[in-house]
């Protein structure tokens, strides 16, 4: 008979490229998984892993192999989630990633509620983009992965996931102080302050026209982020090319050079909820947003411990407030 442990190392061999990657997640010792895969191929009577340089390569018998290993460890998660459900308490680690805008703003308060609700339960956060987190979950990292997708085609292709989106994201346009898009960093000293939005709830707020700031430097994410994207493929719609200033990783950079009167650029709601900025926000023309759903794999959706996160992070979702809603354009 195969074991089962033997096939998830091959599983995970097949998915990390080496036995030493393989060996690093299942915290064992690269020999100990040599040893187990030795045991395997004599389990099953065929050859499975071929020498290719200082890697290996499994064999047509190993691929077939693993795509029994994804079946079977599927199963069990099933098998585990059903357990889980007929248990009073709701217990075990439950391992999110997130993308950071949703890391500081949705992730603190879901947390929070599900320690107070689920004591036992105990929860860990990774703070990593989106793409990085579905690999996590391809590999079995994390249980719930935080994604956010704008107007390009899903990320979330894989048919062994399930996408479940629980709020929307306005974008915003974020410019300086004094209200100029083209101004200098010295027309910006001494700006008045902006009150912060997570003070006044809903505001209305003038919509501003891409079309009407083809002269402004822009403050850009990086190039090949998400949102740097939509920007471009915004500003070209409008029927210009945005004239780059700069491009910064963190939303932070992008509101201070914004706020210095630098330039003008594209933020997400997340990104200044419960924040107090100096920028002058206004929402788009025409109106811009992102989803946001978590991802998990469809054989534990009835795990308590998922079935309760969802939850939470459906309620965030059904009272997120975005700080300001759009008026007539300018």
């Amino acid at each position: 008979m195969l074991g089962v442990w033997r096939l998830q190392l091959l599983r995970e061999v097949s998915r990390r490229g080496s036995i030493k990657a393989a060996a690093e997640a299942m915290s064992i010792t690269p020999s100990a998984v040599s040893q187990q895969l030795a045991i395997l191929e004599r389990e099953a009577g065929v050859q499975l892993l071929e020498k290719s340089g200082r890697r290996v390569r499994l064999t047509d018998a190993a691929v077939l192999l693993v795509r029994h290993a994804d079946t079977i460890t599927g199963a069990i998660a099933a098998a585990e989630a059903d357990l889980a459900s007929i248990q009073e308490l709701v217990t075990g680690t439950l391992r999110i990633a997130a993308f950071p805008t949703a890391a500081r703003a949705i992730l603190p308060p879901v947390m929070t509620a599900l320690s107070r609700r689920h004591p036992a339960l105990r929860v860990t956060l990774r703070d990593i983009e989106a793409a990085e987190s579905l690999t996590a979950l391809q590999m079995d990292e994390i249980d719930i992965a935080i994604v956010d997708e704008y107007d390009e085609p899903a990320r979330v292709s894989d048919g062994g996931l399930e996408f479940c989106e629980f709020m929307r994201d306005p974008l915003y346009l974020a410019l300086p102080p004094n209200g100029s898009p083209i101004a200098n960093a010295s027309d910006a000293a001494s700006p008045p302050d902006q009150a912060n939005p997570s003070d006044q709830g809903r505001r209305p707020e003038t919509a501003v026209r891409l079309s009407d700031l083809r002269d402004a430097f822009w403050i850009m994410d990086t190039e090949d982020s998400h949102l740097g994207q939509v920007t471009l493929r915004a500003c070209r719609s409008s029927g210009f090319e945005p004239h780059v200033r700069s491009n910064c990783k963190d939303f932070s950079v992008i509101i201070a050079l914004v706020e210095a009167g630098l330039g003008v650029g594209m933020l997400p709601g997340l990104a200044i909820h419960d924040r107090p900025v100096r920028a002058s926000i206004h929402p788009t023309d025409p109106p811009l947003a992102r989803r946001i759903a978590s991802v998990i794999r469809p054989e534990r959706r009835s795990h308590p411990m998922i079935v309760s996160a969802l939850a939470e992070l459906e309620r965030f979702g059904a009272t997120y407030a975005p700080p300001f809603v759009a008026g007539p354009p300018g």
